[in-house]
């Protein structure tokens, strides 16, 4: 009976250890895995309480236990790839939704654009686009001097820089020929 107990003992110290290890070694353990080792478990907790109390009979409530934690996890692994493939499915709609609202939007901004020239286009006289051809002539006009007036003071400042280099590279050839001329060398 000692012995027995013993086994008993060492068999369920065993699986338990067995059970940490699938849970704790990675995120990705199957429920199927997990169920065998359970079931396992608690079949021979089972199978030592029944009958004689004979390892035979620790065995095979381990052995039951195993497979019918195996199907139980298992079904609950298939339940859980299909709420995956589910929410898959929902992810892509969605996102298959999100880009016809797009592109709906887009149309709907090219329509009220086409729908603004046809009506500028119906109310437009000769002497308005004369006068918007007049203010467009000003305004680029105006844009250019202000450009050509930009480049030139960019020009006059690069040449001031290079002005102020040379005096700086002039200037230590000065104080080189002073020193070498009093003898500090």
């Amino acid at each position: 009976m000692l012995m027995n107990k013993f086994s008993v003992t060492s068999l369920l110290l065993a699986c338990v250890v067995l059970l940490s290890a699938c849970s704790s070694s990675n995120s990705g353990t199957r429920g199927r895995d997990i169920g065998i080792v359970a079931g396992a478990i608690l079949g021979g907790i089972a199978g030592s309480q029944m009958g004689d109390r004979s390892d035979t009979n620790v065995i095979a409530g381990a052995v039951i236990g195993g497979a019918l934690g195996g199907v139980a996890g298992n079904s609950m692994d298939k339940r859980k790839e299909e709420l995956e493939a589910a929410e898959a499915q929902r992810q892509y709609e969605y996102e298959q939704e999100v880009r016809e609202q797009n592109k709906l939007e887009e149309d709907i901004k090219a329509l009220q654009e086409k729908r603004v020239r046809d009506e500028i286009a119906r109310k437009v006289t000769a002497s308005d686009v004369a006068a918007a051809e007049r203010e467009a002539a000003r305004v680029e006009a105006e844009l250019a001097a202000k450009k050509k007036a930009y480049e030139e003071s960019q020009a006059r400042a690069r040449r001031i820089q290079e002005a102020q280099a040379r005096i700086a590279k002039a200037q230590e050839e000065l104080a080189e020929l002073e020193r070498q001329e009093n003898g500090q060398y």
